[in-house]
């Protein structure tokens, strides 16, 4: 176990650790006004709420205190609780508040009344929130400028827990800058201050600076220095147990011996580590802190599986992940924020994975077929509630949720067809495939991080025209991903692959994988699915063959114009009989008054729009304006509950961003968010002309009976390719069949 992976999990002091940032600023008894008794129960329930990560529930008893105390019209405590407000959302999801409600609005807003007021120390718990925020924002030289007017007031004022607070503060900024020796000098003086400071506030500083010794040790240049700085970490982490103990504080006591044990896992100290993870867990459950919980349980995993014990440890890992799902809409808040040091994915990504490859590896030894089946599909099920809860946090909320009821087989679904689940594991890649024989796995000896390094190479270099560099780079992902499972797709008859790609992997298109000669969409139609419980398995319940054509060819809102979406609705008009919104009809009251008055079994919409990292910027162009993947649910999602859903979306002239893993969970997960069974989109602009030639062909084959969509994707991707005009990958290979392929 590397520290980097300890320092990951360790970003979950942030959970702990909110009231570091300045909660309450030590003043629950400074609310004044007619309501002040009101205003400072529900600080009370704020901070109750924050230590145990329900980042929601806080916000809420937040926003009521804000509300009673403007009604008073007392200004210092709408200013104390404005701070409080931001040093929530320095961690939360803009998903959980309005578009003014924004941490640094709110920490100005908050400086002017302290500044007006001439309330020094308010001004100087303000401005340490502010540093804070800054950190997060890579903003490390006017964090320190923020920090250092506030320690010197809290010098001053001789509050020796907010000037620890702001030396923690400026050690963290320096660490994460790589200023090893300014952040040691700091921290000394912290310590100097949380030594001065109350009794009940030193345990979480010395956890917190704990923290920063570990962020030091990260960036140690050497193995001596890097010992030192472990020993830092582990000396604050013990005084920190000592601490909690003089005051009876067991949450604290918790986390600080859980942390002590993740340090004793990184010198290899297993058995000692055990000892203390179980203690820390027992604590951490007695008090319901259950992101303390499932880390604890995380770690006691890892341990046994270090110690030799892999039953143990898969049944750790188990109930680790049960926990973890339990809070999981709390844990999206604080991860799916911009201010988040650290991923949802980086954060709890690895317990799932981890998990996985302890099933996979005593599928190995099993010698009975069924055994060795039902372990192979706990492993893929386990990859399954990560991409599940990928999903959510992705989109902040439960849309994932909504699609995976009567899933079927893929025998049941089709005879001729292969899910390809891959799974990329630290030393080796794992690839289940499952047919209508059932389900086999293959080891691939390929690391992660080259599996990964060869996918963003030639996502890169296949949408350049003027270079066949990706070949070379499609030839790789062909060995490792197609060529060790061809005997099995022979030997099945398969025809179709349906891939659930992996990191990296959700930004290439399949269809262009080279294997010297040809490329796979000569072999396979190809599909593509964000999880194999997200595939909308049902028949269809519609047999309706209405369309919808939506279009944009005008130059809108800084766009250029798309002149050829008016051959595209030309030729769409052959196969089908569509209802026309094209230019000054696109637009969002229109189609909002269609969708409520028809269900349609297709959905095309050509016009400029792009995913990216963060669902809130993903977007389709209207006349008038914008498309979100909410105002698409809105649109599309009814007529899955009248029973007619949505069999094909169609995002033409869309792309999503290179090399942004998040950028393609949007596009994997449109259909899910739209309640669609399927979408086809392209991972990167396509020019007007090969686009029109694409669509003509794609639903000119999709309308003949016993069409599948992968299949006319196929058919259309190869008359393009055909076509010498669009010979190279960058005009045919962009566009993926998302969702169900049939």
């Amino acid at each position: 176990m590397t520290m980097k992976t300890q320092t990951g999990n360790r970003a979950h002091t942030l959970l702990i650790g909110l009231a570091m940032a300045g909660l309450l600023c030590s003043a629950l008894g400074q609310a004044t006004g007619s309501k002040g008794a009101d205003v400072a129960g529900l600080l009370s329930q704020a901070a109750a709420h924050q230590a145990k990560g329900q980042v929601n529930l806080a916000q809420n008893a937040l926003k009521q205190a804000l509300g009673q105390a403007q009604t008073a019209g007392d200004k210092r405590t709408e200013a104390l609780v404005k701070n409080n407000l931001a040093s929530l959302w320095i961690l939360a999801s803009r998903k959980y508040r309005a578009p003014t409600e924004e941490p640094d609005i709110y920490l100005l807003e908050a400086l002017k009344i302290a500044e007006e007021l001439e309330d020094k120390p308010l001004e100087s718990s303000i401005r340490a929130n502010l540093g804070n925020l800054l950190v997060g924002w890579g903003n490390y030289e006017d964090a320190v400028w923020n920090f250092t007017q506030a320690v010197g007031q809290a010098d001053k004022d001789g509050n020796h827990e907010l000037a620890a607070r702001c030396r923690i503060g400026m050690a963290t900024a320096a660490a994460f800058h790589g200023s090893i020796g300014m952040a040691a000098e700091l921290a000394e003086a912290a310590e100097v201050n949380i030594a001065k400071s109350n009794e009940r506030d030193r345990a979480l500083m010395h956890i917190k600076l704990g923290d920063v010794h570990s962020r030091m040790m990260d960036n140690a240049a050497d193995r001596e220095q890097r010992g030192a700085y472990l020993a830092k970490g582990g000396e604050q982490y013990h005084k920190a147990v000592l601490a909690a103990r003089q005051v009876g504080d067991e949450p604290s006591q918790a986390y600080a011996i859980g942390f002590l044990a993740g340090l004793y896992e990184t010198e290899g100290r297993y058995a000692e580590a055990l000892q203390l993870s179980r203690a820390a867990l027992r604590l951490a459950q007695k008090h319901k802190l259950s992101d303390a919980v499932y880390q604890w349980q995380w770690l006691v995993g890892r341990l046994h599986n270090q110690l030799g014990d892999r039953d143990r440890a898969i049944g750790a890992y188990k109930t680790a992940v049960d926990n973890l799902t339990s809070i999981r809409s709390d844990l999206a808040i604080v991860y799916g924020n911009e201010n988040s040091p650290t991923t949802f994915r980086d954060s709890v990504g690895p317990i799932y994975y981890e998990l996985a490859d302890l099933l996979l590896k005593k599928a190995d030894e099993v010698t009975e077929d069924s055994e060795r089946t039902a372990l192979l599909v706990e492993a893929r099920d386990t990859v399954e509630a990560l991409k599940g809860a990928e999903l959510s946090d992705y989109f902040q909320d439960d849309c994932a949720n909504m699609v995976n009821a009567g899933a079927k087989s893929i025998g049941q679904m089709s005879p001729t067809a292969a899910i390809v689940y891959i799974i990329p594991l630290e030393s080796r890649l794992e690839l289940l495939v499952e047919t209508k024989s059932g389900l086999k796995k293959v080891t691939v000896d390929v690391p992660n991080r080259q599996l990964m390094d060869q996918a963003l190479l030639f996502r890169h270099h296949v949408e350049r025209r003027t270079t066949y560099f990706f070949k070379g780079h499609g030839e790789a992902l062909y060995a490792w991903l197609i060529e060790p499972i061809k005997a099995i797709l022979e030997g099945d008859g398969v025809d179709t692959l349906v891939f659930v790609p992996d990191g990296a992997l959700r930004n290439v298109p399949m269809a262009a994988l080279f294997d010297g000669e040809n490329y796979l969409l000569e072999q396979y139609a190809v599909g593509v699915a964000p999880g194999l419980s997200l595939i909308e398995s049902q028949e269809a319940t519609s047999p309706n063959s209405r369309f919808l054509f939506s279009g944009l060819a005008a130059e809108r809102h800084g766009f250029p114009g798309l002149p050829a979406v008016v051959q595209e609705a030309e030729l769409i008009a052959k196969s089908f009989a569509p209802t026309e919104l094209m230019d000054g009809t696109f637009l969002k009251d229109d189609l909002e008054d269609t969708f409520l008055r028809n269900d349609y079994r297709y959905v095309h919409i050509a016009s400029h729009g792009q995913f990216s990292g963060k669902a809130a910027s993903t977007f389709v162009l209207t006349y008038d304006g914008f498309l979100t993947l909410d105002d698409l649910e809105n649109l599309i999602r009814p007529s899955s509950y009248r029973g007619a859903p949505v069999e094909l979306l169609t995002l033409s002239a869309c792309q999503t961003a290179a090399g942004d893993d998040k950028a393609a969970l949007g596009l994997a997960g449109v259909a899910i968010k739209a309640g669609c069974r399927a979408a086809l989109a392209t991972l990167w602009f396509v020019s007007d002309q090969a686009s029109a030639l694409m669509v003509d062909e794609f639903y000119r084959a999709l309308a003949k009976p016993g069409t599948t969509k992968a299949k006319a994707l196929q058919h259309a991707q190869t008359v393009l390719r055909n076509d010498p005009r669009f010979r190279h990958p960058r005009y045919w290979a962009p566009y993926i069949m998302i969702g169900n392929w049939l």
